[in-house]
């Protein structure tokens, strides 16, 4: 009997052990690494959260528009969740970008999104929404992904 419980003792302190060790194991490692979760109602006017963007109505689309660095881009442009994405970033091919890009943004109607993003270092996403709001190619609301790269690489239900 003595031995038995002596048994249970030492199983109850792995597991109380491999607990802590898991604990600690998320907390350094996984936790930091994760995004914080995104609330559509506490984000500046012009944000939008990327589970928002799951929820858009039937018949609606999204252009995506990828303000990244032109490395970034080359590497990672193949795991947008469609084709329909154009680079457009600062520099001196912004303004052909944004031409090659107007006649899909001129074909969108209010129902419809635009959404330009950057990694999380980069600044781009902003100064290319509001070029886009002001030139106002598309009735669509012009929105930047809060996140930006990570949170559409993060959420598997954008990546194919």
């Amino acid at each position: 009997m003595k031995d038995t419980f002596t048994q249970f003792i030492r199983l109850g302190l792995v597991i109380v052990l491999l607990g802590l060790l898991l604990y600690w194991l998320d907390a350094a490692y996984f936790a930091p690494r994760r995004l914080p979760p995104c609330v559509q109602e506490e984000l500046p006017e012009g944000f939008i959260c990327p589970e928002t963007l799951l929820r858009i109505p039937a018949g609606s689309s999204i252009v995506w528009i990828d303000a990244r660095s032109l490395s970034e881009y080359e590497v990672k442009h193949m795991e947008l969740p469609t084709n329909d994405a154009f680079p457009i970033r600062p520099g001196a091919e912004k303004d052909e970008q944004i031409i090659r890009a107007s006649e899909r943004l001129a074909q969108l109607s209010e129902r419809d999104y635009v959404v330009v993003f950057c990694s999380a270092s980069c600044s781009s996403s902003k100064e290319i929404a509001a070029e886009l709001r002001e030139l106002a190619f598309s009735p669509a609301p012009v929105y930047i992904l809060q996140g930006g790269w990570d949170a559409i690489r993060d959420d598997k239900a954008f990546v194919p």
